[in-house]
Formats: C-alpha cells, sequence, structure tokens
C-alpha cells in the first residue's frame, strides 16, 4: 500500500509540474475532468454545495497530514504555523487585504457564528437580513435574538429583481423602522451570493448604504472567493466569511474570515482559548485577535495550507479570469439548453446581473403529487440512484426551480443530461 501510494504522489506531481513548466493550459470542459476525483459516469452540476478537489491535493494532504503524525510536537507547536501564514499571505493577496486581517475558519458557518455571538448586541437591538439567508443563517440569527432578546427585521425579496430594486428596498425598510423608534438596527447579514435562489446580490453597494446608516454590514460570502473576484479593503464590508472549499478547489473545512483592524476588538473565536481577553477596557490596545483563532484547540489544519497548491492548479487552468469567465459563460449558456429542455426560462433580470457561475432554471412543475419537503427528497433521490447526476431544486417565491453549477469540468452536454432528467422526474412527480 505504501509503495502504491508514494509511487501515486511521484507520477501525480511529474504531471502536474510538467505542465506547469511547459505553459500548457488546457482546454476547460470534460477535457480536464480526468483531474478531478468524480466516477466516471458521475455527472455532478452541483459544485456550489460541496466543491470538488483536484487530484494533485491528494498528495499535498497526505504528506501534511503525515508530518502531523511522524512528529506531532514539532508540526503542531512549531513548523504549521509558518505554513499556514504563507497560505493566508496568498489569501490576503487573492482578496486585496492584510494577511493580519484574515483568519482560517472551518466552515462559513464558524465564522458567521462567531461574528453573531461576538457583537456587543443589547435587548431591543435589531437585526436585518433577507428570505434568502442561508437556512443555517437564518437559525444562527433567530438564535442571537432569542438569547439577547433582540428584534429581527427581514426583508422579503422576490427574484428575479434588479439591483437597484433590492437597493430600494433596502432603504425603505431602514427608514421605516428608524421611524418606529422602539430600537436601532446594529447588523444587517447580507449574501454576495445567495445559495438559493443562486444570485449575485449587490453587496457591494449594500455595504455602502447600510454604513450610511451607521450599521455593521455581515457579508456571508460563502460562494464568492473563486467565483467572483473580492477586493475587501476597496468593499470594505465590516465582517466576510469565505469558503474556500466552494470555488477555490481547497479541501472541505477551510474558509477565511475577514475583520478589518478597526473591528477585531469586537470578534472573539466560537472556540475560546487561553489567549482570550475581553477588551472592555477602553485603555486597552491589546490585540489578541490572530491568537484567540490560531489554535481551536487539537484539529487537523491540514486544509488550511492547500490554499497555495490550489492556486497553482488554478494557474494551470489559465487563472482566475479564465476559470472566472468559463464558468460564467457556461452557466448562462447552460441554463438556456436546460430551460429550453424544460420549456421554461432562466431567473435573470433585464441587467444580466444574477447569474454568475450559477444559473436558476424554472421547473415546469405546477402540482406535484407530494409535499414541497418531499418533492425535495425525491428529486434527489431519484437524480443520484436513477439518473447518476445532481442538481438541487428549491422553491422561491412559490415557482419551483433548480440550480445548476458550471465548472471547469463540465460542458453544454452534462446540462441537457440534467435538464432531461429533471424533466422526467417532474412528469413522474406529476403523474
Amino acid at each position: 500500500m505504501k509503495v502504491l501510494l508514494k509511487a501515486a504522489i511521484i507520477i501525480t506531481s511529474f504531471y502536474f509540474t510538467h505542465a506547469m513548466n511547459n505553459n500548457t493550459v488546457p482546454e476547460l470542459g470534460r477535457n480536464i475532468r480526468s483531474q478531478f476525483l468524480f466516477e466516471p459516469d458521475y455527472i455532478s452540476l452541483n459544485h456550489g454545495s460541496y466543491g470538488s478537489i483536484p487530484k494533485m491535493l491528494v498528495p499535498v494532504l497526505h504528506d501534511l497530514r503525515m508530518k502531523s503524525e511522524v512528529n506531532p510536537d514539532r508540526w503542531l507547536r512549531r513548523e504549521m504555523f509558518t505554513e499556514i501564514d504563507k497560505n493566508r499571505n496568498t489569501l490576503a493577496n487573492l482578496v486585496h487585504a492584510d494577511p493580519q486581517e484574515l483568519v482560517f475558519v472551518f466552515n462559513a458557518m464558524t465564522g458567521i457564528n462567531t461574528v453573531a455571538r461576538s457583537l456587543p448586541l443589547e435587548a431591543g437591538d435589531k437585526i436585518l437580513y433577507f428570505n434568502t439567508a442561508y437556512n443555517s443563517v437564518e437559525s444562527t440569527i433567530k438564535f442571537v435574538k432569542n438569547y439577547d432578546k433582540l428584534k429581527l427585521v427581514k426583508i422579503d425579496l422576490a427574484y428575479p429583481m434588479s439591483d437597484s430594486e433590492v437597493l430600494d428596498l433596502i432603504e425603505e425598510t431602514i427608514e421605516n423602522e428608524n421611524q418606529k423608534n422602539d430600537g436601532a438596527i446594529k447588523v444587517c447579514f447580507m449574501d454576495a451570493i445567495s445559495s438559493v435562489p443562486a444570485v449575485l446580490f449587490p453587496f457591494e453597494s449594500a455595504i455602502k448604504l447600510v454604513r450610511k446608516h451607521n450599521i455593521l454590514s455581515m457579508v456571508d460570502g460563502a460562494h464568492a472567493i473563486g467565483q467572483i473576484p473580492l477586493d475587501l479593503h476597496e468593499m470594505d464590508p465590516d465582517f466576510f466569511i469565505t469558503n474556500c472549499h466552494k470555488w477555490l478547489y481547497a479541501p472541505r473545512g477551510c474558509a477565511v474570515l475577514y475583520v478589518p483592524s478597526r473591528n477585531q476588538r469586537l470578534i472573539h473565536p466560537a472556540i475560546i482559548n487561553s489567549d482570550y481577553q475581553d477588551h472592555s477596557d477602553p485603555s486597552d490596545e491589546t490585540n489578541t485577535f490572530q491568537k484567540e483563532f490560531a489554535w481551536p484547540g487539537t484539529a487537523d489544519f491540514s486544509n488550511f495550507m492547500c490554499i497555495n497548491p490550489a492556486m497553482e492548479f488554478r494557474r494551470s487552468l489559465g487563472g482566475e479570469e479564465a476559470i472566472m469567465k468559463y464558468a460564467h459563460d457556461l452557466a448562462v449558456k447552460g441554463g438556456e439548453i436546460a430551460a429550453k429542455i424544460l420549456e421554461t426560462d432562466v431567473m435573470e433580470n433585464a441587467e444580466k446581473t444574477l447569474t454568475v457561475a450559477m444559473v436558476n432554471v424554472r421547473l415546469p412543475l405546477k402540482k406535484p403529487n407530494v409535499s414541497d419537503v418531499e418533492v425535495v427528497q425525491v428529486f434527489i433521490d431519484k437524480l443520484l440512484y436513477e439518473h447518476n447526476c445532481m442538481a438541487p431544486v428549491y422553491k422561491h417565491n412559490d415557482i419551483w426551480y433548480t440550480r445548476l453549477s458550471a465548472q471547469v469540468y463540465n460542458d453544454v452536454t452534462d446540462f441537457e443530461y440534467v435538464a432531461k432528467a429533471i424533466l422526467s422526474v417532474c412528469k413522474e412527480l406529476e403523474s
């Protein structure tokens, strides 16, 4: 087994190094599917849920994990932190932030819970959020509300909407709440790209809008890094979380939380360690932000050290611009193909600002013969076990949609196959 594993590492490393040295950029699509780990006949248009790592990361992960086994004290006490810093520096350069403003956490929900449960909110304060929030984010907000007797203000969005319509609704809601004189909105939870529906939210403008009203911005950018360019210093959110495992090709269990220096004294990790300080004394200028997040307890930190090899792989595919352009163009074209097969339409506004690398296509589903909860489960089971493919379905504004993710290993034939499978399930649900 050891000999085979070593051989696999050597072969993978040789292939990747050879490609990089020759500056060869492969044609994206089915041509590079073999560089990922999928079963041969499995077709996934669901990259947005869990991501997928390239094969070349497997030996990297193995090597990192072995370092923590052969000498755990040396690795976990000393050498690991240097490697984590190198990877954080790469991320800082990618998202245009200071490395000291970034900390690794295991996933977006860890970061969101960290911020939500750290903010010094008081009874009567208000939290602004949207009906398109990820379900676990909404649960977190409700937990904080129940814990501290806060007031929740939810804005209902009904897509397709223009960016200006969304921003006008935010402004109107804030003004209406201010007129009530029953507490102030202190923080707004917003998406960068929402999960369902999968649409690009005008978060850059929304950050500036809520700041005008002295409201903190917490941006759930779970789908952001690797799917859209990010300049955090230019956008200037108060808090920003993004998963590196969804679109950046890092292993699952790797996310980065951005907290600008002005807010770092407010935030403490979800898991408190010995470096905790409450910073309640205004004269205390000690900043323990990095130390508090550095050690959440003994764990496998290997995923945090895979950013650099993941970025090398992305460069071998042509780099950020090429990857993002391919995924966006395929999502647009694939969405049109799927809509034609389903005889429906794509969720998009007149300005064409909603679709990035995930496209929402309406389902021809009017009166399914099971409950809404069962509809979702039927689609999962039938797509996975009868059609060997996957694309999630959901209901928005009382209309059923599917979310189709486009990635570098997909092409239009994947959209055709999955759309036909979805159509088959729709017919079964209405028979």
